[in-house]
């Protein structure tokens, strides 16, 4: 089997050394906004998507794209009759209990709803409460769309009873593919949003042709190889952690006085937390790597104890301004917010060959344990 997996392995680096040779010599690596760092922050996104789906934005295509965003959604799409031509486009609008990361309201009181999601989990009972307003606020129709980047659904509390709609970045990818030709006698346009679609691309792992993969892989004589290797994977990780990260983690723990954990969970994703033993376990620092949902901060466990509301202002006085924590309100995490993903990139970049990702964390809990100073439990 050893033998077989090299071989297979072989055959795969292959095409995708070949794969990468065609992205070198064509300039398909180069993207202004990656260079740029719009990768995982799900306000940039949802403001260069707000552009596009803007009638009145500095594109010059009026509805255009609007009407081609809503054909994309199909059956998907329950509104009757909304007024393309006579929409309005905002990012982060305020509902009194939450923000909207994009809406879009015609001239008929109905209105579309887009909650972004790329890496950050749903805050408390989010859609419920942004359907809520939607009842309140447009009483011609509304469509709440809740876009992630492989279309999974809403978690249970925040979705639960909703008539929402998941939608993926391969939806937006489609949609921005029929804008091209939309955009064709514009041409700045027209190359932004090719640049921007192959962003999306490497965003969701499309950026090369796998088409010979795809044929190699379904030989039925490599299935059960493929199915190994498939197997292994995720463990694959919990090896390199344990080989380029944990042992400086659990040293620099040592030294802060702090006791580090670390597991591989039975979900197959990595996590890993510090406990301070004067906070008598009712509360710890954590990092979840789940999939593209990677968040970090200080948990406590809802079930025997939870942060006092007097604890939460001190902390949130404590973390304002240092530009690193972004509160938000959840039962197992009072304190937490989004973190980078680790996908095969930053293992090679910022963990095997550098220490950016540890340094990283290092800066993340020790502005924690500063927070935490004073803090009676």
């Amino acid at each position: 089997m050893i033998k077989d997996i090299k071989n297979l392995l072989n055959q795969v680096a292959i095409i995708n050394k070949k794969n990468e040779e065609i992205l070198d010599a064509t300039g398909g690596r180069f993207n202004m906004f990656k260079i740029c760092g719009v990768n995982h922050y799900e306000n940039t996104h949802s403001a260069i998507i707000a552009e596009f789906l803007n009638p009145n934005g500095t594109h010059g295509l009026k509805s255009k794209l609007l009407e081609c965003f809503i054909e994309m959604l199909g059956d998907k799409f329950n509104i009757k009759d909304f007024n393309s031509s006579r929409a309005s486009v905002e990012t982060e609008h305020y509902t009194g209990d939450g923000r909207i990361d994009i809406l879009i309201e015609d001239n008929q009181n109905k209105a579309i709803i887009i909650e972004n999601k790329i890496y950050a989990s749903d805050q408390s009972e989010q859609l419920k409460r942004y359907d809520r307003y939607a009842q309140q606020q447009y009483k011609n129709g509304y469509q709440i769309l809740y876009l992630t980047l492989d279309g999974q659904e809403a978690s249970e509390q925040s979705g639960e009873g909703v008539n929402y709609f998941p939608i993926s970045y391969k939806d937006i990818i489609n949609w921005l593919e029929s804008c091209v030709s939309i955009a064709t006698r514009y041409p700045i346009v027209r190359e932004t949003i090719i640049q921007y679609i192959n962003h999306l691309k490497q965003l969701t792992n499309q950026d090369m042709d796998t088409n010979e993969i795809i044929e190699v892989l379904s030989k039925i004589e490599n299935l059960r190889t493929a199915k190994a290797i498939s197997q292994n994977y995720s463990s694959t990780f919990d090896a390199l952690a344990n080989k380029h990260f944990n042992p400086k983690m659990e040293e620099f723990a040592n030294e802060k006085g702090l006791e580090f954990n670390y597991e591989l969970s039975e979900e197959l994703y990595i996590r890993f937390h510090l406990v301070n033993p004067n906070w008598q376990g009712k509360c710890w620092i954590g990092f979840t790597f789940e999939g593209n949902r990677c968040h970090y901060g200080l948990c406590n466990n809802p079930n025997s104890y939870r942060i006092s509301d007097e604890n939460r202002k001190i902390l949130r006085k404590n973390l304002e301004g240092k530009g690193i924590l972004n509160p938000k309100v959840s039962e197992w995490w009072p304190f937490y917010a989004q973190f980078t993903n680790l996908n095969i990139d930053a293992w090679e970049s910022d963990i095997i060959n550098s220490d950016k990702f540890f340094n990283d964390c290092k800066e993340k809990i020790e502005t924690l344990l500063d927070a935490m100073e004073g803090i009676d439990l």
